[in-house]
């Protein structure tokens, strides 16, 4: 964690920060990424055989696996949702229209994600013009915007409380060869710089914009994995280097097996001058046609082959495998899917994985709340009003029993619960939308129901079931309905 008690920064400064960070962090998540990506260095960087020797370098993408069971576990689109709790419902809505422009579906995911690979992700807010969402007009002229950034471009300065807090924020990109751009956040302010490697190979700065943060605070949030900010790859990535190790000498040995030494008895090669520089010719007509003549022995011709120790690679292999899993805390669900299993046996062997998750979500709720101040922070400043009392609500992307959850849901019907906590609970294939899903329920016990117009009350309070006759004596009556 990057910390200062300044107010402000020189370009001096700035440069000290970002070379500090270039040598720690960003070399350390250049490496995670390129493991996410499929290109394992460890493998890559592996020496190549020497010339005349098979040679092999296969890279497993098992980064990316544990990556996107992680995401699709806990961080599926929609999967975590935002409740109207305590809040107004006016105040609900306007931030809703707010979610659905930024598509915050997809950003919350790719956050998720993100602390994963690294370990800490970030999104970064700025003010952008009125636009229409797919339901609404948005009711004013500058909306909230934010979008993932990428963590190997993001440096936050903190103070040095014990309870650490945002002080300056940096952001710096790549625009060409020798330039990037080097944004500085500030709780009042932003300045902008362009940086641009000159002929004596320092950077220079140069002053591209500046003006007032209306956030009031570093317009970045940070989710966080952990307070020691480790994702799930970097723990086991000398197991994948393992694991790429195995597979590529496996397929060496399979090469030297299909290149195996020709053995041969009692004769020679050469060609038809008797001597042996024909001999490359000769060998690619027999490796053609595969056929030896004038032998006189059946082991006249042999190769010298070894045997493939295949139980102790399949067993290393299995080995290493089981220990990426286990130490990652990630499953193969390929694995869980070999039979058919119950919800509840299916919760007991995700157990040590959802202790993960729930850690990851009690963190990850932090950076979405903090999300949620900054939105109001816009809102305060547009004198819109706002609300306390947002509930954010996790859902796992689970095997789904259809019976289980049916069977769950009479249960608590019958416990008294409310019908909104019911279908809140269900899988979003079950119910996408809680609110839609109770509408649709009203419908269908409006069609059930008699129709209320029949029962009218007269004006004194009294109830009119229809026309009514009197008998010849007064007393009974009958009447139709």
């Amino acid at each position: 964690m990057f910390k200062t008690n300044k107010e402000s920064l020189t370009v001096k400064e700035i440069e000290e920060y970002i070379n500090e960070f270039e040598a720690a962090e960003q070399k350390r998540y250049n490496k995670l990424w390129q493991y996410f990506m499929g290109k394992n260095t460890g493998i890559i960087t592996k020496p190549a055989a020497k010339e005349g020797n098979p040679d092999n370098h296969t890279k497993t993408p098992y980064g990316r696996k544990i990556i996107t069971t992680f995401t699709g576990y806990a961080y599926r689109p929609k999967y975590i949702t935002f409740e109207q709790g305590t809040a107004e419902k006016k105040y609900f809505d306007e931030l809703k229209k707010v979610f659905d422009y930024n598509k915050e579906w997809i950003k919350t995911s790719r956050s998720g994600r993100n602390t994963g690979i690294f370990g800490v992700a970030y999104e970064m807010f700025y003010i952008g013009a009125k636009a229409k969402t797919e339901k609404d007009v948005l009711s004013v002229d500058a909306v909230p915007r934010f979008f993932n950034a990428d963590p190997r471009e993001i440096i936050l300065l903190y103070d040095y409380q014990p309870e650490s807090e945002k002080k300056i924020g940096i952001r710096y990109y790549q625009i060409g060869a020798k330039d990037h751009m080097v944004e500085v956040y500030y709780p009042d302010r932003f300045e902008i710089y362009r940086r641009t490697l000159g002929n004596n190979g320092k950077y220079e700065y140069s002053i591209n914009s500046s003006g007032p943060n209306f956030f009031g605070e570093v317009p970045i949030v940070e989710y966080e994995l952990g307070d020691e900010k480790l994702g799930l790859i970097e723990p086991v990535l000398d197991y994948i280097d393992d694991y790429d190790l195995l597979v590529s000498d496996s397929f060496i040995e399979f090469s030297r097996f299909a290149n195996a030494y020709l053995r041969i008895v009692g004769m020679g090669i050469f060609d038809t001058t008797g001597n042996a520089k024909g001999l490359k010719s000769v060998m690619q007509r027999i490796k053609e046609f595969r056929v030896f003549n004038n032998l006189t022995k059946p082991e006249d011709v042999t190769f010298l082959t070894k045997d493939i120790p295949t139980s102790f690679i399949t067993f290393m292999t299995q080995e290493v495998k089981k220990q990426i899993h286990v130490q990652s805390h990630v499953p193969d669900f390929n694995e869980l899917a070999s039979g058919a299993l119950s919800g509840a046996a299916i919760q007991r062997l995700l157990f040590d994985f959802e202790n993960v998750c729930s850690d990851a979500e009690a963190d990850f709720d932090i950076g979405l709340y903090d999300r949620i101040r900054l939105i109001n922070t816009i809102f305060k400043a547009q004198q819109k009003e706002v609300s306390e009392g947002i509930i954010i609500q996790h859902k796992r992307n689970i095997p789904l029993n259809l019976k289980e959850f049916a069977d769950t849901a009479l249960t608590m019907k019958n416990a008294g619960f409310s019908r909104y906590l019911i279908a809140s609970i269900m899988p979003d294939d079950i119910v996408p939308d809680v609110e839609e899903e109770l509408a649709r329920q009203d419908e269908d016990m409006e069609k059930i129901m008699p129709d209320s117009s029949e029962y009218q009350e007269e004006p004194n309070g009294e109830e009119d079931y229809g026309e009514r006759e009197e008998d010849s004596s007064g007393e009974g009556t009958k009447g139709s309905v």
